[in-house]
């Protein structure tokens, strides 16, 4: 479903006991329903924020959703972080309480220029031999990931949670695709792989890549709490826009 079509499930009410001027007569409740307009599909209508925390890093709360990343299925291992609205969340590692959105408007307004190298053709022509597009990279600036745990005194790295049979690890780039998002409305922050719906993904392996099996990322044995636990990750540049990347 696109963004602008309407979720019918998704009503905010007020009942009629608090609208102005509406009372209660007889102690019979009135069942009438205020309802505000119907929310859009893909629109990201949570209270929590992106927080601009330096010059070049910006945080933002999820939870840990592990069995879905590692549950043995045709994504296992492929999304780290979807937004909890995006049609990707069931198999992401971290479920983000901001939409993927919100978390390319906010690396952008660090003066962050996105790579924007990726097509839809990169994925939808992944089983095709002749196309190129699947062996294409992510390109954009460098970008360096934290997950930040309570209680533990150190942020984690994707070197921290993540095994990764390839042992190329991680190159993780600011891709940006913003104009994907309304073919996909996946939600997807961060990929491991090269992928034209995230915003942010790993240089290390193409779409080709993962159709092959080069690797299958698997959560490592006690780096993470138990699922349902909130965390905040962190996004940093590892340069400052305009320099080198």
């Amino acid at each position: 479903m696109r963004e602008g079509s309407l979720c019918p499930l998704r009503w905010r009410f007020v009942t009629a006991s608090t609208a102005t001027g509406i009372s209660i007569a007889a102690g019979v409740m009135v069942a009438l329903v205020l309802a505000s307009p119907l929310v859009a599909c893909g629109q990201d209508v949570s209270t929590a924020s992106v927080v601009t925390v330096s010059e070049t890093s910006i945080e933002f709360p999820a939870v840990v959703t592990a069995a879905g990343f590692d549950e043995e299925s045709d994504m296992a291992g492929y999304h780290f972080i979807v937004w909890h609205d995006g049609r990707a969340a069931s198999r992401s590692l971290f479920r983000s309480e901001v939409s993927d959105v919100r978390v390319l408007d906010a690396i952008e307004a660090l003066g962050a220029e996105p790579g924007n190298a990726l097509s839809i053709d990169t994925w939808d022509e992944r089983h095709d031999p002749d196309s190129t597009a699947p062996d294409k990279l992510i390109e954009g600036p460098l970008v360096n990931l934290y997950v930040i745990v309570p209680g533990r005194s150190e942020a984690l790295r994707l070197e921290d949670i993540l095994l990764d049979p390839g042992r190329r690890g991680f190159d993780m780039r600011f891709g940006g695709h913003r104009e994907n998002i309304d073919q996909w409305h996946s939600g997807c922050i961060v990929c491991l792989y090269s992928c034209p719906g995230s915003k942010i993904g790993n240089a290390s392996y193409t779409v080709r890549e993962f159709v092959d099996g080069a690797t299958r990322f698997r959560v490592q044995p006690g780096a993470l709490p138990e699922d349902g636990t909130e965390v905040t990750i962190r996004v940093e540049l590892a340069n400052r826009p305009g320099e080198a990347r």
